[in-house]
């Protein structure tokens, strides 16, 4: 009801066709990783994620039919998952594997992983909060200004690691 989908049955619908975008580009994902390289699809995708969220802060923030905001969000929706999928979604958890010194890799990513999750936390917690303070479209458009932030981020800050050596990647950040 939320982004205007008419029926129980529509929802559950369009939660099916989330799994298979999801599916499907994490194969494209897959395909591409070594191919275009980590950094391009990261640009990509978060580009994608914060393009969908603006757009659907733009669609709640319009007077437009519920039917119309459900249409929007339905699309905004199949391009966030898919540009997570081939993203943020696999690169995350690969590049968190390479780019750690041997000596710390284990503990680092333990301490990635829990920050991913108390993010995960966070982001749940405070969602309806943030509905409230800042409405709907406030909220997707605040959450769009932070994937141009990490955009900005993994611009001028992740190295590509493409075709190195373990090793490499380590000499990198000396």
């Amino acid at each position: 009801k939320f982004a205007g989908a008419g029926s129980n049955k529509a929802a559950l619908l369009a939660t099916t066709w989330v799994g298979v975008v999801n599916v499907l580009m994490t194969f494209v994902a897959i395909y591409l990783l070594d191919k275009v390289g980590r950094k391009p699809l990261l640009l990509f995708g978060l580009g994608g994620m914060a393009v969908s969220l603006i757009v659907l802060g733009i669609g709640f923030d319009q007077t437009v039919s519920q039917g119309l905001v459900g249409v929007i969000a339905l699309i905004c929706l199949f391009v966030y998952i898919a540009s997570f999928a081939y993203s943020l979604g696999p690169i995350g958890w690969l590049l968190n594997s390479e780019i750690y010194p041997l000596h710390i890799r284990g503990k680092a990513m333990g301490v990635a992983t829990c920050a991913n999750w108390v993010s995960n936390f966070i982001i749940t917690a405070t969602f309806l909060n943030l509905i409230n303070l800042f409405g709907k479209a406030g909220t997707f458009w605040l959450y769009g200004i932070v994937g141009i932030l990490g955009l900005f981020f993994i611009w001028r800050r992740v190295p590509e690691t493409k075709g190195k050596s373990l090793e490499e990647i380590e000499e990198f950040w000396k």
